[in-house]
């Protein structure tokens, strides 16, 4: 197996990772999770529980594409994981720590599309490569 891809498919497994867990976390703030810091109480001022059901839903696909090393999961997850990021940024009701989830998710959805992208890029030169020149694709 190629060594850069293999460094790439590991970043690309622990970034999902990070972002599932960033999805589950807004899940259980948004089915009412407080944490208490002594000075500051953390929780999202008006929780939804119907976002939570959506973010642990993309937080699981997250999770189980970085499981999993499967791209096709993977890419699935990312376009959940952008729909919900979506979602989230245009609502009205998204507001103080639940919208700064949110600005925290968009570098993480860049970073995993650069990823994939970097991924599929390989994969396709690597096809082309085998053909051999003059081969038709």
């Amino acid at each position: 197996m190629n060594k850069p891809r293999t460094r790439v498919t590991l970043v690309l497994r622990i970034v999902l990772v990070i972002n599932a867990v960033v999805f589950l976390t807004a899940s259980l703030f948004n089915f009412g999770l407080h944490v208490p810091l002594g000075f500051a109480d953390l929780s999202f001022p008006l929780p939804v529980w119907q976002a939570g059901i959506g973010e642990a839903v993309i937080g699981l696909a997250l999770l189980a594409a970085a499981v999993t090393g499967r791209s096709a999961m993977a890419w699935v997850a990312f376009w959940l994981s952008v729909v919900g990021i979506a979602f989230g940024l245009s609502s009205a009701r998204v507001q103080g720590p639940a919208r700064e989830i949110h600005l925290v998710l968009v570098p993480l959805a860049v970073v995993v599309f650069g990823l994939l992208l970097w991924l599929w890029a390989q994969r396709h030169w690597r096809d082309t490569e085998a053909l051999g020149p003059g081969a038709k694709q």
